[in-house]
């Protein structure tokens, strides 16, 4: 009997969804990093990576829920393809732009807000795709290879962004992910989506039909303790990922090849977790998400804060990474399988709200503590704060319960 990772894969539909969320999902992760080293390569004021990850995050705090409740009343796919193309074409422009030699740390933070736009659309739709496209039992095993196959794909084009901008210099990396914007359009084109269960969002009039997601999700347990937990997490992550490039630069004197293999090996990590939960029948979500997200996502920004080198951080972010592709797991398992169908782009709109529209408040933090302590010391401040923060959202019955 195969795998239940190698049946969701001999589907075709899943199939190209899962690539085309995976190369979408590697543009997201690759974006933070390729606009943070081009403002460290402007400028030496070191608040401006903080300003510049700010605006790239803006829009996703903004849209991501306005995106969910829109994709409970149209095609999803159709939805995807246009946002998909507009992100291709504005990332195409400012690779131009960098390679002329016109950009400037104001230019960097306006194309940051307009792809950050087209950018935030597209994951709340793709995340309420998934239970159309999987039976309820194969759920978190879809959910794993997602998550390893994003992370393994983010792992390399991290890598090979970090490097194209040493080769090529920063227009190298959007290059990149121009190309990688190409090659999701390619693989979604031939899938089919299944129609959506019965929805009331369309009988409401849009705005209505955003309130009643949000009090769905508030009056909800444990979807209001997740979605929490996610804005907790993307703020924290956030500030990992502005302070980690001036480290790398400031105190190992390293590059940008450096840099992003330090990022990407968190990458490398989740995949190899999230490829073991992709083999298994079922898994202890409660406890998983109590340990591994309560405490160790906290941790690992900790303990990575107190790295001497460029070794020591990579092997730290790897443990990192491990942990979190079992956190990642088992958290959004646990809320699709909570949410109901006809609320599933809703909810999905606020969670990425928390893990990507955490990136401003990331920025806002990283920026305020940057004037009074080094990069390395607001990781350390930070990371103590999520083990306090998340560890009172995790350990409590409605989520140590929960199988």
């Amino acid at each position: 009997m195969p795998s239940p990772a190698r049946a969701l894969l001999a589907d075709r539909d899943f199939r190209g969804f899962w690539l085309a969320q995976t190369a979408i999902a590697s543009i997201n992760g690759t974006l933070r990093f390729t606009f943070v080293w081009l403002v460290v390569t402007l400028t030496d004021w070191s608040t401006a990576e903080s300003i510049v990850a700010g605006l790239l995050g803006l829009p996703a705090m903004l849209f991501s829920l306005l995106a969910g409740a829109w994709s409970d009343r149209v095609d999803r796919k159709r939805m995807f393809t246009a946002w998909t193309f507009a992100a291709l074409i504005a990332l195409a422009v400012f690779t131009v732009v960098i390679a002329v030699g016109a950009a400037t740390p104001v230019w960097a933070g306006i194309a940051a807000f307009l792809i950050g736009v087209t950018v935030s659309v597209t994951p709340p739709n793709l995340n309420a795709m998934v239970p159309l496209l999987v039976p309820p039992e194969r759920l978190m095993n879809a959910v794993a290879l997602q998550n390893g196959a994003m992370q393994a794909a983010g792992f390399v084009a991290v890598i090979v962004a970090g490097f194209g901008i040493e080769v090529f210099g920063d227009a190298g990396g959007f290059a990149l992910l121009t190309v990688l914007a190409a090659l999701s359009l390619l693989a979604m084109r031939p899938v089919t989506v299944p129609a959506d269960p019965v929805s009331t969002a369309a009988e409401e009039s849009f705005g209505r039909s955003v309130l009643t997601g949000v009090r769905y999700a508030w009056d909800t347990e444990p979807i209001r303790s997740l979605v929490l937990l996610s804005m907790v997490l993307g703020s924290s992550f956030s500030v990992m990922q502005i302070a980690m490039p001036r480290v790398v630069e400031q105190d190992f004197e390293l590059e940008a090849g450096s840099a992003s293999t330090i990022l990407a090996t968190f990458g490398l990590g989740m995949f190899l977790s999230s490829a073991v939960m992709a083999t298994r029948p079922i898994g202890r979500h409660g406890w998983n998400i109590a340990l591994c997200v309560g405490f160790g996502l906290g941790a690992g920004q900790f303990a990575l804060s107190f790295a001497p080198g460029f070794a020591s951080a990579v092997v730290i972010m790897f443990l990192w990474g491990i942990n979190a592709g079992i956190a990642m797991t088992s958290h959004r398992t646990v809320l699709q399988r909570s949410t109901a169908p006809e609320m599933m782009g809703r909810v999905m709109g606020l969670m990425m709200t928390g893990f990507m529209g955490g990136l401003p408040l990331g920025a806002l933090v990283s920026s305020l503590l940057s004037a009074a302590v080094s990069p390395a010391t607001t990781m350390t401040i930070v990371g103590a704060s999520t083990i306090v923060i998340a560890g009172a959202l995790s350990w409590r019955p409605t989520i140590l319960r929960l199988t």
